[in-house]
């Protein structure tokens, strides 16, 4: 599967805030077969290239999840039905589409979370004096 569905996070900086890290963490958490079929970033705005993201998607709130490039959870940590909801809604494809349909049921996979978060970069891109 080539085609990929595009999340950004925004976040202040999901180490040192709650809610952003429990953001991260929803998509982190997803199953390995959703993570396969997803491409996902935090911007924190604490450096210029977050504050870029912010504006360019037009946030008003932190923590949001941006699911190709459309606003969906302001302030709100999606459940895992919400979020797989939403991700079909905007798949490429109508094959990819049904396929993340037929993962509704499997449930949020807690046990990879910090390896998808480091994959993520999760917390890595918060410092003003990071390097992109």
């Amino acid at each position: 599967m080539a085609e990929k569905i595009n999340i950004d996070v925004l976040t202040l900086d999901s180490v040192q805030c709650a809610a952003c890290g429990y953001m991260m963490e929803s998509i982190a958490a997803l199953p390995s077969d959703v993570q396969e079929m997803i491409t996902y970033r935090e911007w924190s705005i604490k450096n210029k290239d977050g504050i870029g993201k912010f504006i360019e998607l037009k946030g008003k709130v932190l923590p949001t999840i941006c699911i190709e490039n459309d606003l969906v959870f302001e302030s709100i940590i999606p459940q895992y039905e919400e979020l797989i909801d939403e991700m079909a809604a905007r798949a490429p494809t109508e094959a990819m589409r049904d396929r993340i349909i037929s993962l509704r049921e499997v449930g949020f996979e807690f046990d990879k979370i910090q390896e998808n978060l480091a994959k993520a970069g999760a917390g890595m891109h918060t410092r003003v004096d990071s390097k992109m």
